[in-house]
């Protein structure tokens, strides 16, 4: 039997770019973007399964099991994710695109990034926030119980990641990806929550703003769709109260 090949640190951050784009449930040996990575490192699609159950279980946003017995290198990287945030992500992305390349060069198809990235800068900074993006929502969902905390909505194309402070003013590294500063909603009422329609005081109920018409008989729109939530506390199923 041939010696275990240890990880080296940018093996781990090709698995931990990966890990930010795919969900839990598609951590699979037969993943076509597992597959490719695992061509491209010389790795079997087990072993690469292995690295993100490891990578999970040092995740203090998904708070999944994962694996206990992670190297102190997947930790390492967590680490260094929470003092550059972004920067980690982007170094990240870039050493995956790289694999990928040589994958496709190799005829492996791949899907999580099947849509056309522009070349250069560009790419890497498209494809980093693409990762923030999907990791965030998966978070998101994980803690919400793939439902609308508000109403209880469990179709997935309606729901959407709203973020409570403004990705723009929000910490790269503390705040931009974590689901305290989250909600899941529905898209009506994240729509209504960004527009000041709507907002969620500490008790964590729904406070209607005054803007809204008060028509209040039911049947109306404004009163069945968002003065029937006035005092309502939303569901936080999950570890992460927002």
């Amino acid at each position: 039997m041939p010696a275990r090949q240890n990880w080296t640190r940018e093996e781990t951050l090709k698995a931990f770019a990966l890990y930010f784009i795919l969900p839990s449930g598609k951590h699979d040996k037969k993943n076509p973007d597992i597959v490719a990575l695992a061509n491209e490192l010389g790795r079997t699609p087990s072993s690469v399964v292995l690295k993100l159950g490891n990578i999970k279980a040092n995740d203090p946003m998904r708070k999944g099991k994962g694996l206990a017995h992670g190297s102190k290198l997947d930790a390492a990287v967590w680490d260094e994710y929470r003092m550059v945030g972004d920067e980690l992500t982007a170094e990240a992305m870039g050493l995956l695109l790289d694999s990928m390349d040589r994958s496709n060069n190799l005829g492996v198809t791949i899907e999580y990034l099947s849509r056309e990235l522009p070349v250069g800068k560009d790419r890497r900074v498209v494809a980093t926030t693409r990762a923030n993006q999907s990791y965030f929502r998966h978070a998101l969902l994980e803690n919400y119980g793939r439902r609308c905390c508000l109403t209880g909505l469990g179709l997935e194309p309606l729901l959407v990641a709203n973020h409570i402070k403004p990705w723009r003013d929000s910490d790269p590294a503390t705040e931009r990806l974590s689901p305290e500063n989250d909600l899941l909603l529905n898209a009506l009422h994240d729509r209504a929550f960004d527009q000041g329609l709507i907002t969620i005081d500490h008790n964590l109920r729904v406070v209607v703003s005054n803007t809204v018409p008060r028509r209040l008989s039911e049947g109306s729109p404004e009163y069945d769709y968002l003065w029937a939530f006035q005092g309502r506390q939303i569901a936080v199923p999950g570890p992460f109260r927002p």
